[in-house]
């Protein structure tokens, strides 16, 4: 009787446990959205007390989980005692199943559960989990102070980034989650090391209008560039006096109490940023001040491009174009595997085309790249090599001949011939030099005979190149075999 007791006494232990991990799993699980709509259920008596201190009661339950599992345990070492009257086979055997009950049932199935079932499971064990904490008393205070490092939140997640990025890949490969927002969330971390330079439209590409052209001179630029907002300059693109909009421009056109002789007088005051801001500070600053434009800034006060959001949002989402981009593509695969990219193409999304990480501090195109590898400004046939990629410059373009088209080709692995030379090395170990040149000679004679006299005296020179060297190798004690090698030659 006593052993049967002691049986089920385990086995409620256990299911309280388990009973307490899933309610730990499903508070955990819970998002913020589903229990601000929870509420508003007719059970949400409790619930607001328990997720204004969730710390606190997640250590109460956790608490109480260790406890029953242990007093599961301990029921069961006294049961098999009862059974088997040997205390290390009891103790043995309530180890062994009190184990595999914590982690398949406790442990696994329980979390499960809860992760899956959260608002249900959460409505349902709000007032064991208020009840526990309530018996656990200031204890669950202590916990909490004894668990949070000095100086830190009290429930805050010591997660760094590198362990949630494995977390994040471990789940794409499991298909818990799309690839399409496990890049997202990477592209979401990538822009605290992303600087502006990096996704700027350098000075050279940039789309201006100067300060004394009329409305309609601006109008056509505006159709012929497909642009909403262009820079206003004045001598030069370091000269930035403004940004001219499409609206502010049409709307100039057709109003009675606008009448602007010219662009500068309709532009709006320009945003300056300089390359060196990190993009997540620029997309809040953009959001914050309902900016779209920001005109770049070297460190010497140049001009050296323009950003906009859609190139923010772009780093994070990818390429947005609308019916008026082109579809040009700024890459393309051609027959032999390689590439040919645009000058200004990123290294970063080189890399990407080859299944290689490409990063460099100091420049971001792949100009840029061969610029800095070879030392100097690349023209037509430049090459340039770089982690098993060959990069070649192909044309060029504009007034200053910048390179234009670029062939990026990967190259072959280099051929291991260890193997060879070491059975070429082994074979040659035992013999003489006199049976190598006989063999040098063999191989030769079984060529054509009829070669002309220039490449017979050629064949000439190559065996006694290959005597000398043979030769020397034996030192002294070839000079006999030298001599004789000497008379064969001059009888040929």
């Amino acid at each position: 009787m006593t052993t049967v007791v002691l049986f089920l006494a385990a086995g409620v232990f256990f299911a309280l446990a388990w009973l307490l991990s899933t309610a730990e799993a499903a508070f955990l699980a819970l998002s913020r959205q589903a229990a601000e709509e929870l509420t508003e259920h007719p059970r949400r008596k409790l619930l607001p007390k328990i997720l204004a201190k969730p710390t606190q009661h997640t250590y109460a339950i956790r608490f109480w989980r260790v406890w029953t599992e242990s007093l599961a345990g301990i029921a069961l070492a006294c049961a098999f005692f009862f059974v088997f009257a040997h205390p290390l086979v009891a103790a043995g055997l309530a180890a062994l199943v009190t184990a595999v009950l914590s982690i398949l049932v406790v442990g696994f199935a329980s979390r499960q559960y809860g992760q899956r079932h959260a608002a249900k499971t959460v409505l349902y064990t709000a007032w064991i989990v208020r009840f526990l904490t309530w018996l656990l008393g200031p204890a669950s205070s202590w916990l909490v102070a004894m668990a949070t490092p000095k100086g830190a939140r009290p429930g805050a997640t010591f997660l760094t980034e590198e362990h949630f990025r494995d977390m994040l890949e471990r789940a794409s490969e499991t298909q818990q989650i799309d690839d399409a927002e496990a890049e997202l969330i990477h592209s979401v971390f990538e822009l605290d090391d992303t600087l502006v330079r990096s996704l700027m439209v350098p000075r050279t590409d940039m789309v201006t209008i100067s300060a004394d052209s009329s409305a309609e001179d601006a109008i056509r630029l505006f159709m012929r560039s497909g642009c909403s907002r262009v820079p206003v300059i004045g001598e030069d693109s370091d000269d930035v006096r403004g940004v001219v909009h499409l609206k502010d421009v049409i709307g100039n056109l057709y109003s009675d109490e606008l009448n602007a002789t010219n662009v500068l007088e309709v532009a709006r005051r320009a945003r300056f940023v300089p390359d060196s801001k990190h993009v997540n500070e620029l997309l809040q600053e953009f959001q914050r001040e309902s900016t779209h434009f920001a005109i770049v800034v070297d460190e010497y006060g140049g001009t050296a491009g323009l950003i906009t959001l859609e190139d923010l949002l772009e780093e994070l989402v990818g390429e947005i174009d609308d019916e008026y981009d082109s579809d040009t593509p700024d890459y393309t695969q051609r027959e032999d595997g390689s590439y040919e990219v645009d000058a200004g193409f990123q290294i970063e999304h080189l890399g990407e085309l080859f299944d290689r990480e490409l990063r460099d501090e100091d420049v971001d195109t792949v100009a840029g790249l061969m610029g800095k590898l070879i030392g100097k400004v690349p023209i037509v046939g430049s090459v340039a090599e770089i982690d098993g990629l060959r990069m070649e410059v192909r044309t060029l373009e504009g007034r200053r001949n910048r390179p234009g088209k670029i062939i990026v080709t990967e190259l072959d692995p280099p051929v291991d011939n260890e193997a060879e030379d070491d059975g070429e090395s082994e074979s040659n170990a035992g013999a003489t030099t006199m049976q190598r040149y006989e063999r040098l000679r063999g191989d030769q004679s079984g060529e054509d005979g009829t070669r002309a006299d220039g490449a017979d005296a050629g064949s000439t020179d190559r065996r006694v190149s290959d005597r000398d060297t043979l030769s020397e190798e034996d030192g002294s004690a070839g000079n006999a075999q030298r001599a004789s090698m000497r008379r064969e030659s001059e009888q040929d």
